[in-house]
């Protein structure tokens, strides 16, 4: 019985493996000025960035659900909480974009964030909170497993770059 029982210790030991998840932290300051120099358009950045918050993703690409020419600017940021949290904003389809970036949520009701009224969106499975607002042809998207009031503080922090 002893010998069994150190024959699984050692088994367990060896092939322990830890679930907690290593993400590599971004630094999107290349991403923004790639975005700056080939577009018009005044993408967002969190600032100051909401404490705690780790940036894991950034972006700027041909929009995969438009036309030729739309563009997509898209950061995702860990929350303290281990939450996750990103920006799409687009020049693409409002509705395609919007289904894309919130896993195809059912929007209803809105929250006022600063002097910016959203739409709200959620989706049980998987996961998904949204904000979402269309303005002047882009269309901008906070959504992720956080909270809305989580997704409302960084969508509160958001400011344009200019060109």
């Amino acid at each position: 019985m002893g010998a069994v029982l150190i024959t699984v210790a050692i088994i367990l030991v060896i092939t322990h493996r830890s679930h907690q998840q290593n993400v590599p932290m971004v630094d999107y300051a290349g991403a923004v000025a790639v975005a700056q120099s080939q577009t018009q358009l005044a993408v967002d950045v969190p600032s100051p960035l909401p404490e705690g918050y780790m940036a894991t993703n950034a972006r700027f690409e041909a929009e995969s659900y438009g036309a030729t020419g739309d563009v997509r600017w898209y950061l995702g940021y860990r929350t303290p909480a281990g939450q996750y949290v990103s920006l799409w904003q687009s020049t693409g389809p409002s509705a395609r974009v919007i289904s894309a970036a919130t896993s195809g949520a059912i929007c209803g009701g809105t929250a006022v964030v600063g002097s910016t009224t959203w739409q709200m969106c959620t989706n049980p499975k998987p996961l998904t909170n949204a904000l979402v607002r269309v303005h002047d042809g882009v269309t901008t998207v906070v959504s992720g497993t956080a909270a809305f009031i989580d997704l409302k503080t960084f969508a509160a922090s958001l400011k344009p770059l200019k060109n």
